[in-house]
């Protein structure tokens, strides 16, 4: 079973890159990320008129995984239609959430990379020292966030049997995650009802706790971030999971691929 999921992951993956020069996924993949990670840190600098740049390095290296989680995985569907598969996957005896899975998997693998080279390239352009940290710590947090991230992109995902409308979607999720996360502005000065908002995002409480490395860490603190992590990654997938559900039961009753 997994054997047969790990292949079809890998034919999937090798699918969506085989279009694509090795200079042109380089380029997408890594230097547009990287660009982007510099332009916010720079952007911060000015606007907050500080030379530590640490926090807004680790926040923004967390949201290089946004091209992957959320829009890789949020456009699944969205695809699918516009190749003309939607009508076979809805009616292939075989469940949809692994299907968001099989083409997630190793994208999301490259995405805990991208997160480590914006480590890295932030410690050589803006003078980040990370070598003070724990790296199995680090490595722990990012696969958490990782983790909450895909929950987010397949939920995502399913709303493109319910919505024509995924790449507003798609791209709003990616700005919010930017402004109500703590990448770019810190949590604690936004306005009450946005910091509350921003606990139902996923990377807000992986930001905290990788900001916490560079400073006493708090054992306990950190605990419960990492397990609200886990444990908001998990209910995005169950509410996924019932969404499709429902999607299935109304498809069936209308005779129609989509709800909308």
């Amino acid at each position: 079973m997994l054997r047969r999921f790990f292949s079809q992951a890998w034919l999937s993956f090798k699918g969506q890159q085989s279009a694509f020069s090795f200079e042109e996924i380089l380029l997408f993949k890594v230097s547009y990320p990287l660009i982007t990670l510099i332009f916010y840190c720079v952007l911060a600098g000015y606007s907050f008129r500080k030379s530590d740049l640490t926090h807004w390095v680790v926040g923004n290296s967390f949201l290089l995984c946004i091209n992957t989680c959320i829009f890789s995985l949020g456009g699944t569907f969205s695809g699918e239609r516009y190749f003309g598969r939607l009508r076979s996957i809805i009616v292939a005896p075989v469940h949809k959430i692994s299907i968001i899975l099989q083409k997630g998997f190793y994208p999301c693998i490259a995405a805990v990379l991208s997160v480590m080279l914006g480590f890295f390239m932030g410690s050589l352009i803006f003078g980040v020292d990370f070598t003070g940290i724990n790296p199995g710590l680090f490595l722990l947090i990012t696969i958490v966030a990782m983790f909450a991230a895909t929950g987010f992109g397949m939920l995502l995902a399913v709303l493109g049997l319910i919505t024509d409308e995924m790449n507003f979607i798609l791209n709003l999720s990616s700005y919010v995650l930017m402004i109500f996360c703590g990448a770019n502005f810190p949590v604690s000065q936004l306005p009450l009802a946005a910091r509350l908002f921003s606990k139902v995002l996923p990377l807000t409480r992986s930001i905290e706790a990788a900001n916490m490395l560079f400073d006493k860490i708090d054992s306990g603190r950190l605990t419960w971030l990492l397990i609200g992590e886990m444990g908001l990654g998990i209910v995005y997938c169950i509410i996924g999971t019932i969404i499709v559900k429902l999607v299935e039961k109304s498809a069936i009753k209308k005779a129609a691929l989509e709800v909308f």
